[in-house]
């Protein structure tokens, strides 16, 4: 995934463009429903009764249109953008154009078209991915115990605000933030799964004709697949630009440890 010395290309990117657009207006609607979510319980102090019923039915509208957001986003725009990277994965392993979408130097590696370039295509993706990945733990992970935090606090208080406590643990678990976390924690792990099946793949130097071989590979590809497509999570393009040059030298690097031919060498 590396662009140095040529022009890198990426027609694929184009069905990621409305998924991060949506993407910023959901966080802007999250963030609205949070503060809101907090100002509810003494709203009838603040704003009355008439304002307090205008604020919920604001309020149930931003909750309605960040949930229509975000199906929109997990059932049709994320998985019509994968289909469309794997189509070109498949493509570029195999020298069979699936699609009219035009890569270049998008994977870095010189196997002939083949099981073994699809094998290394896929080792670099889940490279990157894992990677990727962590470094949007470290955001979520922050953000989780902000919460939790906050939730213990409110009710330590002790209070009796029942109704306090009932928004900020919809807020919590209906916004499904623990379980976002969750799926990237395990959207991590499966991809780093994946690199390792491979890399000692690429080590015993398994022949590529060989049914071992197919099978490895072919297997791979499937667990990598199946955990974007049970995650459903887009990962950062701001930390894959942050991380590109570096994992480009890693990747390289790992191609000369395994006698895998690099593009760039």
């Amino acid at each position: 995934m590396n662009n140095t010395g040529k022009e890198r290309v990426d027609e694929v990117s184009q069905y990621y463009a409305p998924i991060k657009t949506l993407g910023t207006i959901s966080m802007v609607l999250f963030w609205s429903n949070a503060a809101l979510s907090f100002v509810m319980p003494y709203s009838v102090s603040i704003l009355g009764k008439v304002g307090t019923d205008i604020l919920q039915a604001f309020f149930l509208v931003l909750v309605l249109t960040y949930f229509s957001i975000s199906q929109v986003s997990s059932l049709y725009l994320v998985p019509r953008a994968e289909l469309m990277r794997r189509k070109n994965l498949l493509s570029d392993s195999f020298g069979v154009p699936l699609s009219h979408e035009h890569t270049s130097l998008y994977y870095n590696n010189s196997f002939s078209p083949s099981v073994q370039r699809l094998g290394a295509n896929t080792m670099e993706n889940a490279l990157f991915s894992k990677e990727i990945a962590s470094k949007m733990l470290g955001r979520k992970r922050v953000i989780i115990l902000g919460y939790l935090l906050g939730w213990f606090f409110a009710f330590s208080l002790r209070y009796d605000n029942l109704q306090l406590l009932m928004w900020i643990t919809q807020l919590v678990f209906s916004a499904e933030i623990i379980s976002e976390w969750l799926k990237l924690e395990i959207l991590r792990f499966r991809h780093e799964r994946t690199y390792e099946e491979l890399y000692y793949h690429f080590l015993h130097k398994i022949g590529q004709d060989s049914s071992r071989a197919i099978a490895n590979v072919l297997n791979a590809l499937v667990n990598y697949e199946a955990a974007k497509s049970n995650a459903g999570i887009l990962l950062s393009t701001k930390d894959f630009q942050e991380l590109n040059p570096i994992l480009s030298n890693r990747w390289k690097k790992i191609c000369q440890e395994l006698d895998i031919k690099h593009d760039m060498d």
